[in-house]
């Protein structure tokens, strides 16, 4: 019974852990972004436009999951970094910055695997069904997923290219 009590409380650290990695790319870039808007309005102004921004972000990952956002739709470090070229000032930096940032922890946390979402559900599985997963198969679900990212990230890159040139 003790030894259950440990693995459980083992599996809850590990997803605790996992998530801080996405939770606190989030924190950071609402952070940011509260702070550029209390620097060009007020406090009350910073703290409903913000809880707006939190409700896009929001928004948006209920449309990648219903479909509503198409894989051209998507960027990449190449669109990114056309993106931050093209800005004008710190503010508009510092809100990409932001934006990135929530996007990073937001995808981080989706449950696919190899990202932390996906290794925080394999870790829900071993938990409702009492027993590790098995090494293998374990692999062989972080291997698929890493090649469909990776698949993924050419298709985006290609697009963000396109869109460029």
């Amino acid at each position: 019974m003790k030894k259950d009590l440990l693995a459980k409380q083992i599996k809850e650290k590990k997803i605790l852990i996992l998530f801080a990695g996405g939770g606190v790319n989030i924190v950071f870039g609402l952070l940011l972004y509260f702070v550029i808007v209390l620097i060009n309005s007020n406090l009350p102004n910073a703290a409903i436009g913000t809880i707006k921004f939190m409700g896009t972000i929001l928004e948006g990952v209920k449309e990648l999951f219903t479909g509503s956002v198409g894989i051209e739709q998507f960027t990449g470090p190449v669109g990114i970094s056309e993106i931050v070229s093209q800005t004008t000032n710190i503010f508009n930096y510092i809100y990409i910055i932001s934006v990135v940032s929530i996007s990073l922890g937001v995808t981080n946390l989706l449950p696919f695997p190899p990202l932390d979402g996906g290794k925080i559900m394999l870790l829900i599985i071993e938990t409702i069904i009492r027993k590790p997963i098995k090494e293998n198969v374990n692999n062989a679900i972080q291997m698929t997923g890493f090649i469909l990212i990776m698949g993924l990230a050419l298709l985006v890159t290609f697009n963000d290219v396109m869109r460029i040139f």
